[in-house]
């Protein structure tokens, strides 16, 4: 059979993107090497409200508000930044994983699991994919393919497309929590150039995990006992996950009769490892670009390469501001963590962020540049007052 697009990868940009173009009348064909959707996924699930609006997630699949959390430094010191309206989200990962593929096959585009893509061929009048199921090795035809595999894949390179060789590991496990509140641990002791977490999601059911660049396991034990010790979980024996992570965008986002969108194409906030928004976003842009493509019969590299035009110029300077930023702090100490964290404390970060732009979430340059705005001022205000009451 001969498809209009077919889409590597089953998860939220690759399900997205294939509702989208199936709404719009397109044979469309995804392909995934996992069983099912929603399978072997390590996300904490934390979403903003306009990421739940984009992918228009259902109130069912929403966990909890994300309404305070608590930032502890290396010491133990910690403040808690809390808002009276709730802006973020922890959702049900998974579920949303299977409910994005089942809007997809409702709007008419077909998925085949277990099966991998070993080859992609772009040709003078299609793409051909070749993939593996067992004993069964297909080829199948199409105008253009969408790689939204993840990250790790060899496509993108055997494409030509360049390697994302800047990446850290996110290792977490489901744990039994002790208590409600959500934690971020700034401890390089703990996570090495990153940061660690324990999310409590339902009925005493929790996520504890971290990100870091070397030894994942030997680290998320370490965390898990220290956990367990400070009496935060029940045991620190648990189902884990791990899963690479792109800090960098690939330099190169489209080929002939090829588009890389999602975590396959770094779009990914290097802070926080967060891609869900990021990849819905370009899924749509890429959306628009293969309807395009497809009106005019053009699917020329020259063609297809506002793809990368759009989508940069929409995430660009967040994606280059957030992994400058992750390389500044991944060189901090624990003791520059602490005097970093009680300078923000005194700054009265707690106060910016209860006053703070949804939008910060997910721009994170946008809430650097109002931070340092807000601790300019406060700092200012404080000098005055201490000059004034001399």
């Amino acid at each position: 059979m001969f498809y209009d697009v077919i889409v590597v990868g089953a998860g939220p940009s690759g399900s997205h993107l294939a509702a989208n173009l199936a709404r719009r009348g397109y044979g469309v064909l995804v392909i995934e090497k996992k069983p099912a959707a929603g399978i072997d996924i390590c996300c904490t699930g934390i979403v903003s409200r306009k990421c739940l609006k984009l992918l228009e997630v259902p109130q069912s699949l929403v966990i909890r508000p994300v309404s305070e959390v608590r930032v502890v430094a290396p010491s133990g010191k910690s403040f808690q930044l809390q808002r009276h309206d709730s802006e973020v989200f922890v959702i049900d990962r998974p579920t949303l994983d299977r409910l994005l593929a089942d809007r997809a096959r409702s709007a008419g585009a077909s998925y085949m699991f277990s099966t991998y893509v070993t080859e992609v061929q772009a040709e003078a009048d299609s793409v051909a994919v070749q993939s593996e199921s067992q004993d069964d090795v297909r080829v199948h035809r199409a105008q253009l393919v969408v790689l939204a595999c993840g990250f790790g894949s060899s496509l993108p390179a055997r494409l030509g497309l360049g390697r994302i060789d800047d990446f850290i590991i996110g290792a977490q496990a489901e744990v039994e929590v002790n208590g409600g509140e959500m934690e971020i641990y700034l401890d390089a002791g703990l996570a090495p150039g990153s940061f660690a977490w324990l999310v409590p999601t339902s009925r005493g059911k929790g996520l504890a995990g971290l990100m870091t660049r070397y030894q994942p396991r030997q680290r998320l034990k370490g965390l898990l006992h220290w956990l367990e010790a400070q009496g935060k979980i029940v045991s620190a024996e648990c189902r884990q996950g791990y899963g690479a992570i792109p800090l960098r965008p690939l330099t190169t986002t489209f080929a002939s009769r090829v588009l890389v969108v999602g975590e396959a194409a770094g779009q990914v906030k290097p802070l926080t490892g967060g891609g869900i928004y990021y990849g819905a976003l370009c899924a749509d842009i890429a959306a628009e670009v293969i309807d395009m493509a497809l009106a005019r019969g053009d699917f020329a590299e020259q063609a297809l390469a506002c793809y990368q035009q759009m989508w940069r110029h929409q995430l660009g300077k967040e994606l280059r501001f957030g992994y400058l930023l992750y390389r500044l702090y991944q060189r901090m100490s624990n003791r520059e963590i602490e005097w970093a964290h009680s300078l923000a404390a005194r700054c009265g970060i707690a106060d910016f962020v209860r006053r703070a732009e949804p939008a910060y979430f997910d721009y994170h340059s946008r809430a650097a540049s109002g931070m340092m705005k807000y601790f300019t001022c406060s700092l200012l205000s404080g000098r005055f007052a201490r000059g004034h009451q001399g």
